[in-house]
């Protein structure tokens, strides 16, 4: 790039290569799908568990977008004007997400224990919560939850179109308006969401903290998948004569924040119920420190927290797009490891155990997802041309060229 905007591309439209790794995608999400059909009719009950896992890891990137897209909106910055596309795109794949909720609905009393009614009557705790955790309750959450998450989706979504068509300042004004309040309901209807999808696992354990470590690991899954996406489109034109290393570095420096803030709110966690050693409290984690289980934790401190961090205290690397896009990579991984953590020890909570289906149901629905999103992404220009901070954002001030 030269020494001023006049050289970035008129045209932001999406590179070809996109449209392959929609292929890929699908591909990979229809044989994936074969096999876990095949998984259904031989273990009914493993389907339906690592299903839960598939589904977790899948919603978080849409999620976490939606998240992040709302807080760049509140606190501005050249961060979030390079990946808004992304992550427009990627919160427009909750439709998508909203059909993958029916085999977990269909399947909720091979998951859930507090769906037996002799169980329940059989435990004061559980009758106790019976007004909220039961079958109907629990469909009408869900759909108030999507119908919140797809009312600001689209919002956000309409109006940064409208934004695109002038230069008119009263949909950039709104885009910040809504985000504030907006914020606010994400963290409500994801704090919710966690306890009725994972928590409610171990019906008679609870943790104030749990919504919050929940709604972080969602923001790195979708940070982590932005930061892969954005260093694959600076391959190609127009990204490529956009993308600062500031812009890299801004990114690194956000996800390194939010991996010290996952490590810190499971610390505490772990640190209060490990200190309290309640006997409703303290199982939950000796089913998870036990019987081999110990090891998917180390696994999980070591290449979840402690690699990532220490190779993020680098400036260097979090200028690099090569070694950017490994990092995000491995946290991706790490945050289906961790969510296989916290979702399969409720089933097997002796001894350790995993299933061919646990890696099978999230390439299936990860291959749909990522279908689906490279769909979404083609439909808009890559950058947001009319949005006030857009000169501002591609100063070349630390460019690859």
């Amino acid at each position: 790039m030269n020494s001023s905007t006049s050289s970035v591309p008129v045209s932001f439209e999406s590179p070809q290569a996109i449209a392959r790794y929609q292929r890929v995608g699908l591909v990979v999400g229809v044989i994936g799908s074969m096999a876990s059909v095949i998984g259904l009719i031989v273990d009914r009950s493993q389907f339906f568990h690592s299903y839960l896992i598939a589904f977790m890891f899948v919603i978080s990137v849409p999620i976490g977008s939606l998240g992040l897209l709302m807080l760049q909106y509140v606190t501005g910055g050249a961060w979030g004007l390079v990946i808004r596309r992304i992550l427009e795109a990627a919160t427009r794949v909750l439709p998508l997400i909203f059909i993958f909720v029916l085999p977990l609905a269909i399947g909720l009393k091979n998951i859930y224990s507090w769906t037996d009614p002799t169980l329940v009557k059989a435990s004061a705790s559980l009758t106790a919560k019976a007004p909220y955790l039961n079958i109907p309750f629990f469909y009408i959450r869900v759909v108030i939850y999507f119908a919140i998450w797809y009312l600001l989706t689209s919002l956000l979504n309409k109006w940064s179109a409208e934004q695109d068509k002038q230069t008119n300042p009263l949909w950039t004004n709104k885009l910040i308006r809504l985000s504030g309040p907006g914020l606010l309901l994400f963290v409500a209807t994801v704090t919710f969401a966690s306890f009725d999808w994972m928590m409610s696992l171990d019906p008679e354990w609870y943790s104030t903290i749990y919504g919050l470590v929940v709604m972080v690991g969602q923001v790195i899954s979708a940070l982590s998948f932005v930061v892969v996406m954005i260093v694959i489109l600076m391959r190609f034109e127009p990204m490529r004569s956009v993308i600062l290393r500031s812009h890299l570095r801004d990114l690194g420096k956000l996800l390194f924040a939010f991996v010290m803030l996952w490590a810190y709110f499971e610390f505490s966690q772990f640190l209060i119920i490990w200190a309290g050693n309640l006997p409703d409290e303290i199982p939950w984690y000796l089913s998870r420190t036990l019987g081999g289980w110990q090891v998917v934790g180390i696994l999980l401190i070591v290449a979840h927290f402690a690699l990532p961090f220490l190779l993020l205290l680098s400036r260097e690397v979090k200028s690099k797009g090569r070694s950017l896009i490994w990092i995000a990579s491995l946290l991706l991984i790490m945050r289906l490891v961790d969510l296989y953590w916290n979702i399969e020890p409720a089933f097997h909570r002796s001894h350790f155990f995993v299933s061919w289906m646990d890696i099978a149901l999230p390439v299936a629905l990860g291959g749909l997802s990522f279908t689906w999103f490279c769909w979404q992404l083609q439909k808009r220009p890559l950058m947001p041309i009319n949005d006030p901070e857009f000169a501002q954002a591609l100063l070349p001030t630390d460019h690859f060229h």
